[in-house]
């Protein structure tokens, strides 16, 4: 399939995980993409690794909290893929821990990468695709901007103000930029495998009894992949959703429906 044959896709938190995975779905239907990321040598690594095979994938070092490098992160999407066409804001973090225990440096930094940097990354790129007449900017949430979470309170509200910004900008920007929200469960990456350590060193529970617990809740009785996460992704940027916007589509297994 071709459907970004010719678009410009930049990716944030581009190195690893979901943001890797979305940035080569994006690239094996025809995309040229830029991924961006915090760690400089990781995301170069990754995208000489992702233009093997003569794809068109380049890199840019980013902090999402800082406006003047995600100016200077728009700016080279705007060189270097020819025009924004499609923007994923995935560059997220996470930590566990009792709202008691949580502090303010803490709360500040995930709302700072997680909230903070979806507003400054979209608030840069839409210039660009209102003045072009056209764009798409998918966020990437969570379930757990929908439900509360024991030990994630502050991350749950990070993902909540994600989800709720979304709609907002998008009634703004509608009809001439699309922007929706992919909700993802549980998702078998390097940062959950970090939660399970995390909660192992807190419960005392081990990670397997803390794996099928998580399993127990999810109805189709599997962990999310970061490729399905993806093709969720693609699905909204492409014309297939011309008709959604301000949308937060869930990718659980099931273990979230609203």
């Amino acid at each position: 399939m071709s459907r970004f044959e010719g678009r410009g896709v930049l990716v944030t938190g581009g190195a690893a995980g979901m943001g890797r995975a979305i940035a080569e779905s994006f690239r094996d239907e025809g995309a040229d993409i830029l991924i961006a990321d915090v760690n400089g040598d990781r995301v170069a690594n990754t995208a000489g690794e992702l233009s093997e095979g003569g794809h068109a994938v380049s890199s840019v070092e980013c902090d999402v909290r800082d406006s003047g490098q995600v100016a200077e992160m728009i700016q080279r999407g705007e060189e270097v893929l020819d025009g924004i066409d499609i923007l994923v804001n995935n560059a997220g973090v996470i930590t566990m821990d009792k709202t008691v225990d949580v502090s303010e440096d803490d709360w500040d930094y995930i709302m700072d990468v997680n909230a903070k940097g979806v507003f400054l990354s979209t608030k840069a790129a839409l210039p660009g695709m209102l003045e072009r007449g056209k764009g798409n900017i998918v966020n990437i949430a969570s379930q757990a901007g929908k439900r509360g979470y024991k030990l994630f309170a502050h991350y749950c509200a990070s993902k909540a103000a994600v989800i709720v910004f979304s709609k907002g900008v998008a009634l703004e920007v509608a009809p001439t930029v699309r922007i929706n929200c992919v909700c993802p469960g549980i998702v078998n990456t390097e940062m959950m495998d970090r939660e399970y350590e995390w909660e192992e060193e807190m419960t005392g529970e081990s990670q397997d009894s803390i794996r099928d617990r998580w399993m127990s809740g999810i109805p189709m009785g599997r962990f999310q992949e970061p490729e399905q996460i993806a093709r969720v992704a693609m699905f909204l940027a492409s014309d297939d959703a011309s008709e959604m916007t301000g949308q937060a589509i869930n990718v659980t297994g099931g273990m979230v429906m609203e």
